[in-house]
């Protein structure tokens, strides 16, 4: 795919000034370990009044003048530092025309075989293997609507210049550089998305009455002439921050992974199950304090069965279409699939459908900490290293990676353990927990057919 070689940094003044992009006392410059980022051209600081409201104060440029991005101070540039919105220091202003064009840095958003090979030996080879069939099957929909348009038929199928490849990487680009805004949501703003992220951010973006972005600076911050200007990804755990963004937060407090969750085999039941519940079955861990915590609405559904009192019916719709509906205890729930935890509760069975729950997910949690474990190892990589195949910083990425989710998982795996004897000492009478489904199971025609 032809590629047009990147734009040096010293003309992003040139592009900002004709796209009405304005920089108040910034301008973008390499920084260090980051790449490039926006930094400050003047000190300041926004204080607290008495009251509450923020005062922004320029220690360099009293004369209440602001440089434009090129930093020369013109007839535009001369509105004053004072514009801001809710009270803090406007940095930056970007015309809402500009929202959701594409703008890219490669070296955070490039991702080789040997870095994937690195990714499938921390535990997520599921997840990539979903992502690609995702991704494969978005770029042939894209393929086949722009079929009839004959620029893009040509440059895809008859000169066969664009890839899956591509499309793998203009989706990297995306995750990299997407935002959500707080009233237009996920979006691509550029010029904002050269400031880079930290742990305590010196700086956040908005949206003004008429929708375009500002970046501003956060009260009671001081930024010191030539210091970055950062603003926060958002909370994010280690894996999602290397697939979003391509690096780890060190000084994150986020502690956390999903794995996700395979229906039990012999379950004739959980093809629907997944139809009714229309989401990814997964099990998000979380640990805040050393305390574990877990989520996996998927999971009481999982458990449950036809002599528990689920069932499957299969019923004509307002629309005149046939539809699958899920009851429980005779009550059409198919709106709250994702709520079973709630819908249990009441239930005289309610301890055993709970000790099931945790039970199959410590084999989840077990499972996977042998699997991160059994992994191939970071000597087996070194020659890989040694000879220029792998990054140093990225197998050291992977490396801590591994470490820290084998950290949460032997976490959660004690929590559910001792969660799961809670439950039997509660009442020593409960039977085992069945690893199959009781035998002789049927699953109707009616809701085979709408499965198919």
């Amino acid at each position: 795919m032809y590629s047009k070689p990147p734009l040096s940094v010293d003309k992003f003044p040139t592009w900002a000034r004709f796209n009405d992009v304005e920089c108040f006392n910034t301008k973008l410059q390499e920084t260090d370990g980051k790449g490039i980022g926006l930094v400050t051209t003047s000190n300041l600081t926004t204080s607290l009044k008495p009251d509450g409201d923020a005062r922004v104060e320029d220690l360099q440029d009293t004369d209440d003048q602001k440089r434009s991005a090129d930093g020369e101070k013109g007839a535009r540039a001369r509105t004053g530092t004072q514009n801001h919105v809710n009270n803090a220091a406007k940095l930056l202003h970007i015309p809402r025309d500009l929202v959701l064009s594409a703008a890219s840095i490669e070296e955070y958003t490039k991702a080789d075989q040997n870095f994937r090979q690195l990714l499938d030996s921390t535990g997520h080879q599921a997840a990539l293997d979903a992502k690609f069939s995702a991704l494969n099957k978005e770029f042939d929909e894209f393929i086949e609507k722009s079929s009839h348009l004959a620029f893009w038929n040509s440059f895809f199928l008859e000169e066969e210049t664009v890839t899956i490849n591509d499309w793998v990487l203009v989706d990297a680009w995306y995750r990299s550089r997407c935002l959500e805004l707080p009233q237009s949501g996920h979006a691509m703003v550029p010029g904002l998305d050269m400031a880079n992220h930290a742990h305590c951010p010196t700086a956040y973006y908005d949206e003004d009455e008429e929708g375009n972005i500002v970046l501003l600076s956060r009260p009671g911050v001081d930024i010191p002439a030539g210091d970055e200007v950062n603003i926060s990804y958002g909370e994010k755990s280690p894996a999602e921050m290397i697939f979003s963004y391509g690096f780890i937060d060190y000084e994150s407090t986020v502690e956390g992974l999903t794995l996700p969750l395979e229906l039990l085999s012999d379950d004739p039941l959980g093809k629907a199950k997944l139809h009714i519940f229309r989401g990814s079955p997964s099990l998000k861990l979380s640990r805040s304090d050393g305390e574990m915590s877990w989520q996996s609405p998927f999971v009481y559904l999982m458990c449950l069965n036809e002599e528990d009192g689920l069932e499957f019916r299969v019923l004509q719709g307002t629309n005149g279409e046939r539809e699958l509906r899920l009851f429980w205890q005779e009550e059409d729930v198919t709106a709250r699939a994702n709520d079973f935890e709630d819908l249990i509760k009441d239930h005289p069975l309610c301890q055993i459908f709970r000790l099931r729950a945790v039970s199959v997910l410590h084999e989840v949690v077990s499972n996977h900490l042998m699997q991160l474990s059994s992994e191939i190892s970071h000597d087996e990589l070194e020659p890989l290293r040694r000879a220029g195949q792998v990054r140093d910083d990225r197998l050291q990425m992977v490396k801590k990676l591994r470490e820290m989710e084998a950290s949460v998982l032997e976490s959660a795996a004690l929590a559910l353990e001792e969660q799961v004897a809670a439950n039997r000492y509660l009442d020593p009478m409960l039977p085992q927990i069945p690893q199959t489904l009781a035998p002789g199971f049927q699953v109707s025609r009616n809701v085979l057919h709408v499965l198919a």
